[in-house]
This record gives C-alpha cells, structure tokens and sequence, in this order.
C-alpha cells in the first residue's frame, strides 16, 4: 500500500506530512476566494474544524481538524481507532489560492466491550511509522497514514473545487438572484 503512494508526500521542516494546491482563479477577486474558502467549512461534514481561525485582510483561513476513524482494528472484545490531526491553510490573493494540508498526529482510541471510557493517547505523526521506520506497530500505523493521505487528497480536491465553483454550484451562488 505504501508503495503504491511514494512520492505523493512531502515532509515539512516540522517532520509532518504536508500537501500544497495552488488553484488558478482567473476572474475571481481575494474576497471571493476567501468568502468560498470560509463557506467550505461550514459545508465540509468530514472533516469538520475544531478550531478556526480568520485573518480576512491577509486573506488568511487555518483550520484545525481531523480525519475520522482512518484506521480501526479489534482482537475479540478490544478495539484500537486512530484519528489523523490536520491543519488546513488557505491563502487567498487576487485570482489565486494556496492550499496546504498537513497531517501532524494521531489521536488514538482504545477500549473494550465494557461501559469503561475508551483511553485516548495523542502521537505525533513523525513519531510513527512510515515516517519514523522505527516507528511502532508497521503495519496498524502504514494502514492509517495510508488511508490519511487518502482522506487528504480527497480533501485537497473538494476544498479546490468550493474555491473554484463554489459550494452549492455555480448556478446558485451567482450574483444575479
């Protein structure tokens, strides 16, 4: 699997996975771009943000989220979910838009068939495997980067099609209503 997305990645100075998108927007002004990279998150119901952050005059959006459940496994009653952690940027200029995706860690959920709250442990994504080769658990940890950078690309592609098209479409989002 992992084989099958080599070179699809790139590591940031920081050892997290980062992806980038530029998007060509011809005739689209900073304030629309920001306006439809905004409106994104209140339609994304996948990866929906924990935290937001705004800067309209740099023209600004950061977005902390995560992917669910990129990985589950269960031996009998006990089960492991990871979650990947992510941070999207959106830099908007006239006609442009930057997009960077990074996945930074896992938040990692184990329990059992009891009432008992599950444990919830948080690591690093340069901490495991495939990042770090010595990392634990190669192949739990090489199925949930595997299916993350998935969830990323998918991402990427629906955050630069609201940017271009808009969220709903472009025959509902025009300005002549």
């Amino acid at each position: 699997m992992l084989a099958e997305i080599e070179g699809q990645w790139s590591l940031d100075d920081a050892g997290n996975v980062t992806y980038q998108r530029i998007v060509e927007l011809g005739g689209l002004s900073k304030n629309e771009i920001y306006s439809r990279g905004l409106n994104y998150f209140l339609y994304d119901t996948e990866n929906a943000p924990q935290e937001l952050t705004e800067d309209k005059e740099l023209g600004r959006i950061v977005a902390k989220g995560f992917f669910d459940n990129v990985h589950s496994s269960s031996v009998f009653l006990d089960y492991t979910n990871f979650h990947c952690l992510n941070l999207i940027r959106i830099d908007a200029k006239e006609g442009r838009a930057r997009i960077l995706l990074t996945l930074t860690g896992y938040e990692t959920e184990v329990g059992d068939a009891s009432n008992n709250p599950p444990f919830i442990g948080t690591t690093k994504l340069s901490q495991e495997f495939p990042i770090n080769p010595s990392g634990r658990s190669k192949t739990m940890m090489g199925k949930a980067f595997y299916n993350s950078h998935l969830k990323a690309l998918e991402t990427l592609e629906r955050l630069a099609k609201a940017i271009n098209d808009g969220n709903t479409s472009t025959i509902l989002e025009n300005d002549d209503w």
